[in-house]
């Protein structure tokens, strides 16, 4: 038993060398023995044994780790959790820090307060992708492709320096938004002009998720671009003009559609028809069906045909909303090309830190039970975005006619209006 006699004396001398001596090491014990074991007492029983290296690791590192500045634990907590979510293989399940998570909640809610623009990051360089109509920005001048220099003199380019253009996203918009009825201060360049500062006041606005229009021959038009909280609201309104205009036929446009919420998806469809929106199949593998939600009763489901236009960018909700669309409501045809196959549900769990993990939860089918992740939504008619079509559609969403042409280059469009009988 000499042996053990010897490692214990071994153990108690390292115990108190590391306790008392001056060594590079003295007084670390306290923090190795302290906040970690408090932590991992606080651990569910049940996996309290799977944790201990964790917080070993955790200890160690925040007890004797030589570069003491680099110790942010934060962000040790950040990549602690990322890491456990990339374990599972999900591209679709991440983890959101306070800021963006923030921004998203707001961004979903379909309006904010800020001044209204979308942001494209290029090369270390961040500029306006497009300002949003009716919003402070472009009542102040702002235009698609001004470059932002700085915000309230910050300047851009060096805080957006080695980050992810999600990252430089977040980090951008937390300096323009702010409370309600504040200034902001934007340096732009336009092309090559001298840069130039414009002074905006924040304000609420609407992120338009819902346009509609009525083309030539009195056909509706609708097209979404992303699935918030207001969207089915904002298309009720739309919806009951129509109804008193009795078009000829709907052309519900999804093209470049991310997807959002399932409740605003089922809102939608319940504008078109009643029934099953959807199938969601979770671990125990049982089905449960999803119905479509009631819309306003004073609003008619359309009864002229309805074609549904989408491509390789329709995803998530706007796949639910064309698969439930071409499988209960009378002669749908779907145009376009093939939907990009995203055919599961994703949850969002707030944490104590004011993140969140959006994890997938489900899987979904189609009303006819048909499942589309990995494979998508195959159109009844293919037609490509053909970048040499002749210009002979109606000019919708952001088009623009080139030169003294009055109509638009989109041959999935024009298909789309010569099904209308």
């Amino acid at each position: 038993m000499r042996w053990y006699y010897t490692v214990a004396a071994f153990v108690a001398g390292w115990v108190l060398a590391m306790t008392l001596a001056a060594t590079p090491y003295g007084g670390d014990i306290a923090q190795v023995v302290g906040p970690g074991t408090i932590a991992q007492l606080q651990t569910p029983w049940g996996v309290r044994m799977a944790f201990s290296p964790f917080w070993e690791a955790w200890q160690v590192v925040d007890a004797v780790f030589y570069d003491r500045p680099k110790i942010d634990h934060t962000r040790m907590i950040k990549g602690a959790v990322e890491g456990m979510l990339a374990t599972l293989g999900d591209k679709y399940t991440f983890y959101q820090e306070p800021e963006k998570a923030k921004q998203t909640s707001d961004d979903m809610q379909g309006k904010t307060v800020g001044i209204g623009i979308y942001l494209r990051i290029t090369d270390g360089n961040a500029f306006v992708w497009k300002p949003i109509p009716g919003a402070p920005a472009i009542k102040a001048g702002v235009r698609h492709d001004d470059q932002i220099i700085a915000v309230d003199s910050v300047q851009i380019t060096p805080l957006i320096t080695g980050k992810t253009i999600d990252e430089a996203s977040v980090s951008i918009a937390a300096l323009v938004r702010g409370r309600q009825g504040t200034n902001v201060s934007l340096t732009l360049r336009r092309g090559t002009a001298l840069p130039f500062t414009l002074t905006i006041t924040r304000a609420e606005f609407v992120l338009p998720s819902v346009e509609w229009q009525t083309l030539p021959d009195n056909i509706a038009y609708i097209h979404i671009s992303e699935f918030k909280t207001n969207t089915p609201e904002i298309l009720a309104k739309g919806m009951q003009k129509f109804a008193e205009t009795k078009p000829r036929g709907y052309i519900l446009d999804l093209r470049h559609n991310p997807g959002g919420l399932l409740d605003s998806a089922q809102g939608v469809l319940g504008l078109f028809y009643d029934g099953t929106a959807l199938y969601e199949r979770r671990a125990t593998s049982l089905l449960s069906e999803f119905h479509t939600t009631p819309s306003n009763p004073s609003i008619p489901f359309p009864t002229a045909r309805v074609v549904v236009l989408i491509d390789g960018n329709s995803a998530s909700a706007s796949e639910i909303v064309a698969g439930a669309m071409r499988d209960r409501y009378p002669d749908v045809q779907l145009v376009g090309t093939q939907s990009f196959g995203k055919g599961i549900v994703q949850n969002i769990y707030p944490l104590s830190n004011g993140g969140t993990i959006r994890l997938t939860i489900s899987q979904w089918l189609t009303p006819n039970q048909n499942a589309i992740h990995g494979i998508g939504l195959t159109p009844d008619i293919v037609v490509d975005d053909d970048a040499t079509a002749t210009a002979n559609a109606p000019c919708v969403t952001d088009r623009k006619p080139e030169g003294t042409a009055t109509l638009c280059r989109d041959p999935q469009l024009k298909t789309a209006i010569g099904l209308i009988p």
